[in-house]
């Protein structure tokens, strides 16, 4: 589930290194390299407090020999869940900042060279570039769940398959979501609530922005192949009540 203490050390002198380097290569680039790293140092502890908010989870018991801890935040998890206390690691979100401050310098270069393009190829130059900026800077964040997976439940063997199978019944239900659905992340697999013979599966969803857009609950035949049951829930609604 998590990082291993090396794993993590050598993650978070990697990033360090790209940082660096990326700072030096703004400071050759414009005379404002302080105000785009200043910016970005305040913009990455808050992106990865708001992972910790929006990717969660939940302790789980599928594949797991009793109850498996939780976890909140990404791409590094960084706070354990509540079976651990919901314990805060600051190594690892250190690491989960130093991911997000790679990623807005790397990204605000990628712009930077964009726009310039755009402001040497058209006359209304001052119109495009805003247009363009807030396409960039937006456009990407919005549909990133489509291209970017949630962190999830980690299973395996028959509750891995019954998952799969699930996820690919989303399509029976998610008219009833409140918000398009986007990506779905595994929450957990346990028998179902109903006496029927089988497992439910419980989908964490995601929206735009990465919004958490409530939850799935697939009540799957006694072979784990369909879905004849199931639902939408409001975030502050449990799979298993």
């Amino acid at each position: 589930m998590g990082l291993l203490t090396w794993q993590a050390a050598l993650l978070g002198l990697g990033l360090a290194v790209l940082a660096i380097l990326l700072t030096i290569w703004w400071r050759q680039q414009t005379f404002r390299w302080v105000i785009v790293l200043l910016v970005c140092l305040v913009a990455a502890p808050l992106l990865s407090w708001w992972s910790g908010m929006a990717f969660e989870v939940a302790d789980y018991r599928a594949g797991c020999d009793g109850l498996c801890p939780g976890y909140r935040g990404a791409p590094a998890p960084f706070i354990q869940g509540e079976a651990a206390g919901g314990e805060l690691l600051p190594g690892l979100f250190l690491v989960n900042c130093l991911v997000y401050l790679a990623l807005l310098l790397g990204w605000s270069a990628v712009m930077r060279a964009i726009l310039k393009n755009l402001r040497a190829g058209s006359r209304n130059q001052l119109w495009w570039q805003l247009i363009g900026g807030l396409i960039l800077l937006v456009g990407p964040f919005v549909l990133s769940p489509l291209y970017l997976p949630p962190p999830e439940a980690h299973v395996r063997g028959d509750s891995q398959r019954i998952a799969i199978n699930a996820q690919r019944e989303v399509y029976l239900y998610d008219e009833q979501a409140s918000a398009p659905i986007l990506r779905v992340s595994l929450a957990d697999v346990r028998p179902r609530r109903d006496g029927q013979i089988g497992m439910r599966v419980c989908l964490r969803l995601y929206t735009f922005f990465y919004l958490p857009n409530g939850f799935m609950v697939l009540d799957m035949t006694p072979e784990g192949v369909h879905s004849n049951n199931g639902g939408v829930l409001p975030l502050d609604r449990s799979c298993w009540d």
